[in-house]
C-alpha cells in the first residue's frame, strides 16, 4: 500500500494480492488450476477423481478433455478450442453460483420467519448500505454489533461459493490482463494510423443496456434509437441480455445467467450476462468505444471492456436516481448523498457522459457531482413519424357518456408514486369548479394503480397501451398533462406533439427544454397554476387550436437525424456520407382545413429520402 502510483493502483494490487492468498489456501481451486495446465499440454484429467467429483461439477473434466484432445491438431483449432472452452466455463460456474445463492438465501428466509426478500425495499438497503461487519469487527473488534443488513454471515456464504467464485474470477481476471497487455498500445497505434492516413481501426460503437422491448420509457426511446440505426445502417449495434427476446440486424442478444425482480417494480427483470459472451462479441465486432444506457448490471460490463480492450467508454444518463429516490422514498438527505457518491463514482470511471436536459448537465458539473464539463455532452430523444394509418376515435370509444365537445385530460406513464400523479386529484377537483364536466383518461400500469383508483373514482384507467393504442389516443383527446418533477425528459410530451395535442406540465427538468410556455403548451410551477391552466386551455377555442399546430411543429425540431449526428459526433464516430443533412421550405398542415404553416425545415437525406428535421422562421398563411 506504500508503494507508488495511483489509488486505484493500490487498490488493484491489494486486490489481486488478497485474492492469491485466499487462493492459494483452497486446495480444490489449486487442484483445478493444476488439472487446467496438464490439459493444456495435452494431458487429460484421471478418470477416477472424475468419478470422485461431485455432479455439480464434473463438467469441467469434460472441458479439460476437449483441451487435451484438441492440443494434437492443429494450432488454430487449439486457440479456438481454449476460448471456447473458457467462455462455456465461465457461463456454467456462474449459473451454478446464482443457483448456490438463490438456495442460501432460500434457507436463511425459512429459518428467520421475520425475514422476507419481497419486503425488502431499495430505501431499506439503502439505509443499510455500510462496511461488511466482519471489516468492522477486524478493525474494531466485535464488541458493537449493529442490526444491518451486513450482519449476514459472509464467510458461510463464500464458504460455498469459494471454488466457482474463484475460478471465474480468475478466468474473468486471466482474460481481463491478457487482452489489456495486446490492446495497452492501442492509442499509439490509432495515432500512428491516422498520422499515415492508412490503416485505421474502424470506428464503431457496441450500445449495452439492460432494458429494450420492455414496457417503460427508457426501453422506448432505447427501441426507437435502434430503430434509426438499422434504417441508416449506422456505425453503432445495441446488446441486450433477454429471456425472450430475438437478436435482429444491430442487436446482439444474450442469455441471461440469472434473473430476479426488484420489489415494486416486478415488470423491469434485472438480468444478469454472460460477461465472456459480451467480451467474444466485442472482440470479434471490431468494437472500438462503448455505449452503456443503464446503471445495473451492463454498467459493470461496460467497465470490464473499457479496462480489457483499453477503449473509451460512455454513459447515457436516462434517470435522475437521486430525485427519484427523493420523490419516490423517504430517504434522508444523508441516506441520499450515499447514493450520490456511489453515483459519482460510477460516472467519473467514463469518457463521456450523455444528458438529456441543461438543469441535469449543470448539476453533473457543479460541487455536488464534480464532473468534468468537457465530458458531459447535451443530446436529446428523437420523434418517431407518426403512423398516418391510424385515425382519431369518437370520444364515446373511450368514456360512454362523452360527447365530441367533452374536455377530457390524459396521461400515458407508469403508475408510481414519483411520476406526480397524486397531485392529479386535487388539480382535477380545482379545474372542475370552472369546467364540471371535465374527464380524466390514464394509460399506464404501475404499483399505485389501486391506490390512485381510489383517490380518482371517475378516471378512466386503460392499463398499459400499445404504441398503435396511445396513437390514436394521442389524436383523439385534448390535452396531455404530465404531472412528473423528476424525468430527465418525457418521450410522451414528443409523442404528445407528434400527434398535435398540447402538453401541460412542471417548469423542471426535461419539460422545460421541450415545452414553449403558452406555445405549445404550458410551464407551471404548482398545483393551483396548473389547474388554473387547464381552464384556460379550455376557455379559449382559437388559443387551442393554434397551440395543437405549434406542436406539429415543435415535434420537427425532433427528428432523429440532427440528434444522432450530434451523437455520433460527440461519440467520435464517422458520419456515413449517404446520412446527410440539406435545408428547404416545407408547408405543415393544420389541424384545421382552410390553413397551413409555411417553414424553412432542415432536412436529413438517407437512402434519398428528405424528412424535416428543425423549422425555422414560422408564417401561417390562409387558403383561399
Amino acid at each position: 500500500m506504500l508503494h507508488r502510483g495511483s489509488a486505484w493502483d493500490k487498490i488493484g494490487c491489494f486486490t489481486i494480492s488478497n485474492f492469491l492468498l485466499e487462493m492459494q489456501k483452497n486446495k480444490k481451486a489449486m487442484k483445478f488450476f493444476q488439472f487446467i495446465h496438464d490439459a493444456l499440454q495435452g494431458k487429460k484429467p484421471n478418470k477416477l477423481i472424475k468419478w470422485k467429483t461431485s455432479k455439480n461439477y464434473r463438467f469441467c473434466f469434460e472441458y479439460l478433455e476437449q483441451i487435451a484432445d484438441s492440443k494434437n491438431k492443429s494450432p488454430e483449432e487449439f486457440v479456438t478450442t481454449v476460448n471456447e472452452v473458457i467462455g462455456h466455463l465461465f457461463s456454467y460456474l456462474n449459473k451454478l453460483m446464482a443457483t448456490k445463492i438463490e438456495e442460501i438465501i432460500g434457507s436463511n428466509v425459512s429459518k428467520n420467519k421475520d425475514t422476507k426478500l419481497r419486503n425488502i425495499s431499495t430505501e431499506e438497503i439503502t439505509r443499510k448500505f455500510e462496511v461488511p461487519s466482519q471489516l468492522t469487527a477486524l478493525f474494531f473488534g466485535n464488541n458493537v454489533k449493529k442490526d444491518n443488513m451486513s450482519n449476514v454471515k459472509i464467510e458461510k456464504l463464500l464458504d460455498h461459493l469459494s471454488f466457482p467464485l474463484l475460478i471465474s474470477t480468475f478466468l474473468a481476471g486471466a482474460t481481463l490482463a491478457s487482452t489489456r497487455v495486446l490492446y495497452q498500445n492501442r492509442k499509439l497505434l490509432n495515432d500512428f494510423a491516422e498520422h499515415l492516413g492508412k490503416n485505421r481501426h474502424q470506428n464503431k460503437a457496441l450500445y449495452l443496456t439492460d432494458t429494450l422491448r420492455d414496457k417503460n420509457g427508457v426501453s422506448n426511446s432505447l427501441s426507437g434509437k435502434l430503430k434509426e440505426v438499422q434504417k441508416a445502417d449506422l456505425p453503432i449495434d445495441f446488446l441486450i441480455c433477454h429471456s425472450d427476446i430475438a437478436p435482429e440486424p444491430h442487436l446482439f442478444v444474450v442469455r441471461p445467467i440469472s434473473s430476479f425482480s426488484v420489489p415494486h417494480y416486478h415488470d423491469q427483470e434485472i438480468r444478469l450476462p454472460d460477461l465472456i459472451e459480451i467480451a467474444r462479441i466485442f472482440y470479434e465486432g471490431g468494437y472500438d468505444r462503448i455505449v452503456c444506457s443503464t446503471e445495473g448490471p451492463m454498467a459493470v460490463v461496460s467497465l470490464f471492456l473499457q479496462q480489457m480492450f483499453n477503449v473509451p467508454s460512455y454513459f447515457f444518463m436516462h434517470t435522475d436516481w437521486i430525485d427519484f429516490i427523493k420523490h419516490g422514498t423517504d430517504l434522508t438527505q444523508y441516506e441520499r448523498d450515499r447514493v450520490r457518491r456511489l453515483l459519482r463514482a460510477l460516472y467519473n470511471r467514463y469518457d463521456g457522459i450523455f444528458v438529456l436536459n441543461t438543469e441535469h448537465k449543470s448539476w453533473l458539473t457543479d460541487h455536488e457531482m464534480q464532473l468534468e464539463a468537457s465530458k458531459v455532452f447535451l443530446t436529446a430523444h428523437h420523434t418517431q413519424p407518426r403512423d398516418e394509418t391510424i385515425k382519431a376515435m369518437q370520444k364515446s370509444d373511450i368514456i360512454t357518456d362523452a360527447t365530441d365537445d367533452t374536455p377530457i385530460l390524459f396521461v400515458a406513464c407508469r403508475v408510481s408514486k414519483e411520476k406526480g400523479l397524486f397531485d392529479l386529484p386535487e388539480i382535477i377537483a380545482k379545474a372542475k369548479r370552472n369546467i364540471p364536466d371535465l374527464r380524466l383518461v390514464i394509460a399506464g400500469s404501475g404499483p399505485a394503480t389501486q391506490e390512485l383508483k381510489q383517490q380518482l373514482p371517475e378516471a378512466v384507467f386503460l392499463g398499459w397501451q400499445n404504441k398503435e393504442q396511445l396513437a390514436a389516443l394521442y389524436l383523439t383527446l385534448d390535452l396531455f398533462i404530465f404531472p412528473s418533477k423528476f424525468d430527465t425528459f418525457g418521450n410522451v410530451i414528443l409523442e404528445s406533439f407528434v400527434h398535435g395535442m398540447p402538453t401541460l406540465a412542471y417548469n423542471c427538468k426535461g419539460p422545460k427544454d421541450i415545452i414553449q410556455h403558452n406555445i405549445n403548451g404550458y410551464l407551471v410551477e404548482t398545483i393551483d397554476e396548473m389547474a388554473n391552466k387547464v381552464v384556460e386551455f379550455f376557455s379559449n377555442k382559437t388559443q387551442r387550436q393554434l397551440m395543437k399546430n405549434n406542436a406539429l411543429v415543435r415535434a420537427l425540431q425532433y427528428q432523429a437525424q440532427p440528434i444522432m449526428h450530434q451523437f455520433m459526433g460527440d461519440l467520435g464516430l464517422d458520419i456515413p456520407e449517404h446520412y446527410t443533412i440539406k435545408s428547404n421550405v416545407t408547408a405543415i398542415p393544420c389541424t384545421s382545413t382552410n390553413s397551413f404553416i409555411l417553414a424553412e425545415v432542415e432536412y436529413a437525406s438517407c437512402d434519398n429520402e428528405s424528412i424535416p428535421l428543425k423549422t425555422n422562421n414560422l408564417t401561417e398563411k390562409t387558403v383561399a
